[in-house]
Formats: structure tokens, C-alpha cells, sequence
């Protein structure tokens, strides 16, 4: 009855588009983690060759005159809204949107015409909702069902389980689909010779080679599918390499905010995410005596299955973890701290006094702001752009960056 009930939905509310005729071309992103920022560098690439381009993220619509804060709180609006915008931007060359799993599964991207359709990966996340991963990445695949006759998908090989079930699904159902890879030799386009600042890469039986100031090696992957996007599209290799030379600020995507110590806000709130994180500043450390302190909670009413999985990513690269509120609601922290630490080693952080539950989260921030040196990393995770925290019921104004800066310029001592 629920879908039925989001089917007519999405479809009535688009009937005030029916007769608007966009020429943009739309992409489509989505895939557990990677999605803002592939969305914002393929638009930084598009926007340096001089094309009219949009792109619709968690964050906000942005477009060639000006940025809308669109407030959402999930990553793809209702079907009147996403077409509400398609249609403000139908003369533009592009518009670049970001889906969501759930988005899909309720239509409201039905109706859109795709020209690509890119997934960055499938991992755990929203199982509250889909119940199963297989339900989840069936929901993902479902964007393909609204690709033009032209329009193509674009798969990551080293994201194993998910690449295997959409290359056997979209084999099944005759999708054209092509393969990023850092790794694997057989994929369409390939990242070798990487570095901490370049890598190159094949693709179209051509080689190319560019300069990034992007971190980790996740972002590599995110950086391949974004190329061969652009390529496939025509961009030229100098509006690809400005891009990743000098890519756009994301709000809240690995976010410094301070160098001394270093102290990085991001939205990383799955296991994956967490992981790809905490793995790039481990290769930030200053010194052996460097430490990294990472702040993050987990959401209530929301997917308990992935808990267990963000504290354990977390224990791996963390010296110290402060577990506090990250939009509650109406769950108890006790039990989610609990499935948090269930795989923690517990013996070594209790031994080395270095766990902490602190539910308020400003607290949090002080006795981590406290305790840090200079040469240490503060990891401030899960809400990241974010402006709000959901507690019992209200919406409180929130912001991690805002609520450090402001910490650390009272520290100083600055009016």
C-alpha cells in the first residue's frame, strides 16, 4: 500500500510539469557514500567549460548565479520540488542530481530522464527502511529505469558486492554500463601511478594524467567517475584538471576548520564512510606521538544494523572515541551507545582510559578540544553541513563547524 500510496503521490504532484520541456541533459548520482562530492566535482568540470549547469545535492542547489539552501534533510526532495527545479533550470545545458535509495523507491524522481546514472557504491545504510541489503541495492538499481535510450550507467569494480549485483542486474536487463576501477585492469577506465597529489588514468584507449589536491584514496575512486563522466560528455582535460587541482569547497566534506590541531568536520556516518575518513587522517599524523580523537554518535529510529560496524571502523584508526548524540530522537543513548561499542575492542580503550560516552554534544566538542595537543587530530563526524539535531521531537539548531569556531576563537581570545 505504501508504494502505491508514494506512486500516485509523485505522479500527481508532477502533473503541473507534464507539459514543460527541459533541454538539459540530467545525471544522475547515487550509492551509499561519494554522492555530493561526485555531484560537485562533475559540476565545478561542466561550469569550468563554460556550460549552464545545476546540481542538486544534500547540500543545496547550486547553479551558475547563486546557491539555494534548500534546508533538506534528505539528499533527494519530493517529486514537485525535484521537478519544481528541473523546470527553473529546463534551459540550462545540465542539471547534475543527487538520489537517494529511498527517493527512488518512492518515485519521486519519476519522470526524469537520465543521461547517466553513476553509483559510487553500496554499502549499509537505511536498512530501517529496505529491511535487507539486497532490497537496498534493488532500489539503487531502479534508477537505470529511467535512463534515456542513449543514456548509460557507470559501476565501481572495487566496490565488490554491489558491483556484482548490479553488472548481473544490468546484464539481466540489457543496461549499457561501463567500469571505474582503481585496481582492476578490466574496467573502461583505470587509475594507475597514483600518489598523494597525482595519478593517471586510462580510459578510452587514451591516457591521461592529472594533478589533485583531493585526499584518500576513496576520493581517487570518486575523482575516475567523475573523468570518465566528463570525458563521455566531452569536457576537456583542462576543465577536468582544474577541477581537481582546485576543487569547490563542500560544506561539511572533509571540512578543516583548524590546523593546530588539526580538526576535520565531515559528514561520514556510515561504517564505510567512517573507514575512508579515518584512514586518510591517519596519514595526516604529524608524529608517532599523534593522536586521533574522533567524535561521532549514531542517529536514532534509524538503521541499528550499521552501529555496531561505524564503532568498530571507528576503533581501528581512533586513539580516542567520544560517542555523543547524533540526531537521537526519541531513542535512549544508553542503547545506542551499546550497539556502538558492541564490536570495540573495549579492553584496550578501557585500559587506556580512552572511551567516552558524553551525550550533549558540545560537551563533547569541549573535553575533546581540551584534551587535544597541538600535533593531535580531532575527527568530527556524522553531521557535517548540517544544521540541526533531532531531539525528542524538536529540530535544535546545531552546527559543528560553527560551534568550533567559535571555541577556538574564544580560546584565542578574539571578540
Amino acid at each position: 500500500m505504501k508504494r502505491i500510496y508514494h506512486f500516485l503521490k509523485s505522479y500527481i504532484s508532477i502533473l503541473p510539469f507534464i507539459f514543460v520541456r527541459s533541454k538539459a541533459k540530467i545525471i544522475g548520482i547515487t550509492g551509499t557514500d561519494g554522492k555530493t562530492t561526485v555531484t560537485t566535482l562533475i559540476y565545478d568540470m561542466f561550469a569550468n567549460e563554460g556550460l549552464k549547469v545545476a546540481c542538486l545535492t544534500t547540500v543545496g542547489v547550486t547553479y551558475k548565479d547563486g546557491f539555494i539552501d534548500t534546508g533538506l534533510h534528505t539528499t533527494t526532495p519530493s517529486a514537485y520540488e525535484l521537478h519544481k527545479y528541473i523546470s527553473q533550470f529546463r534551459d540550462y545545458d545540465y542539471i547534475i542530481v543527487e538520489a537517494t535509495s529511498q527517493g527512488i523507491d518512492q518515485y519521486r524522481v519519476a519522470g526524469i530522464k537520465f543521461a547517466a546514472a553513476v553509483y559510487t557504491n553500496i554499502t549499509t545504510d537505511h536498512l530501517d527502511y529496505h529491511k535487507s541489503w539486497e532490497n537496498y541495492a534493488n532500489a539503487k538499481s531502479k534508477l537505470t529505469k529511467y535512463l534515456t535510450k542513449d543514456g548509460f550507467a557507470l559501476i565501481n569494480m572495487d566496490d565488490k558486492k554491489s558491483f556484482k549485483y548490479l553488472s548481473n542486474k544490468f546484464n539481466s536487463n540489457n543496461i549499457k554500463y561501463f567500469k571505474y576501477s582503481v585496481y582492476s585492469k578490466n574496467a573502461d577506465i583505470k587509475a594507475y601511478n597514483v600518489t598523494e597529489d597525482s595519478f593517471d588514468v586510462r580510459v578510452f584507449n587514451k591516457d591521461y594524467a592529472f594533478k589533485t589536491s583531493l585526499l584518500g584514496e576513496y576520493n581517487i575512486q570518486n575523482s575516475i567517475a567523475c573523468i570518465f563522466v566528463a570525458l563521455k560528455f566531452e569536457i576537456s582535460q583542462k576543465s577536468i584538471q582544474k577541477t581537481l587541482k582546485n576543487p569547490p569547497y563542500i560544506n561539511g566534506r572533509f571540512d578543516i576548520v583548524s590546523r593546530n590541531p588539526l580538526i576535520v568536520v565531515d559528514f561520514a556516518h556510515t561504517p564505510n564512510s567512517i573507514y575512508n575518513v579515518l584512514d586518510t587522517l591517519k596519514n595526516l599524523k604529524k608524529s608517532n606521538k599523534s593522536r586521533i580523537i574522533t567524535i561521532f554518535g549514531a542517529p536514532g529510529e534509524r538503521d541499528k544494523f550499521k552501529r555496531p560496524l561505524m564503532g568498530k571502523n571507528a576503533s581501528i584508526f581512533s586513539d580516542v572515541i567520544i560517542i555523543t548524540s547524533d540526531d537521537p530522537r526519541f531513542d535512549d543513548m544508553r542503547e545506542i551507545y551499546s550497539d556502538i561499542i558492541k564490536d570495540i575492542d573495549i579492553l584496550r580503550f578501557i585500559k587506556d582510559k580512552n572511551l567516552f560516552r558524553i551525550d550533549d554534544r558540545s560537551k563533547a566538542i569541549d573535553f575533546a578540544l581540551e584534551l587535544a595537543n597541538k600535533n593531535d587530530i580531532i575527527a568530527l563526524l556524522g553531521k557535517g553541513h548540517e544544521k540541526s539535531l533531532a531531539i525528542k521531537g524538536h529540530e535544535i539548531p546545531w552546527s559543528d563547524k560553527e560551534y568550533v569556531l567559535k571555541k577556538i576563537k574564544k580560546r584565542h581570545g578574539k571578540k
